[in-house]
């Protein structure tokens, strides 16, 4: 680069005002860097998907309202596997570029219950933070835990709904 007064300095200068004032004739919603609107209908689609894929599955399952959640484990498991299957697929070569937002961010997503808690696990593991990726996934686990619990006992104290004219809900 070179020194602020410098040639480098004043053409660096001036093509940051350039971008400015384009950026300010620009039409349409202020742009976001990482974001792309594709990308955020493709986690949208594939999240409406997967939860209607891991309800539907839920609900087929024996006992799926009373007893252990095995209906909500399997889910998870399918889920967490096909995580694997699908990350390490698609870290080989060139995947689309809807493939990720899609599949793993959006069906997968929205199919389990904790993928992206397991993914982000991995993610640090395959960083080198194994340490940090185990805090992470047993403070998530035994937190989700105390927030449910903290939510039960505080919907305990809200007051209860009145009914609306005629037993209806309320208004």
């Amino acid at each position: 680069m070179g020194h602020p007064g410098s040639r480098a300095g004043r053409l660096l200068r001036r093509e940051a005002a350039e971008a400015t004032v384009l950026d300010r004739r620009r039409k349409g919603p202020p742009r976001h860097p990482g974001i792309k609107p594709r990308a955020l209908l493709d986690v949208a689609i594939g999240g409406a998907v997967g939860a209607l894929a891991r309800d539907l599955l839920i609900k087929a399952m024996p006992g799926a309202r009373h007893g252990f959640p095995w209906g909500t484990l399997l889910v998870n498991m399918l889920g967490c596997l096909f995580i694997g299957i699908l990350t390490t697929y698609l870290l080989k070569g060139r995947p689309h570029p809807v493939a990720r937002p899609l599949l793993v961010t959006g069906y997968l997503g929205g199919f389990t219950t904790f993928s992206h808690l397991i993914d982000g696990v991995h993610a640090l593991g395959r960083a080198g933070a194994w340490d940090q990726g185990a805090v992470y996934a047993v403070v998530s686990v035994v937190g989700g835990w105390i927030a449910v619990a903290a939510g039960l006992w505080g919907g305990k104290l809200l007051p209860a709904r009145s009914a609306g004219p005629e037993g209806g809900p309320p208004t």
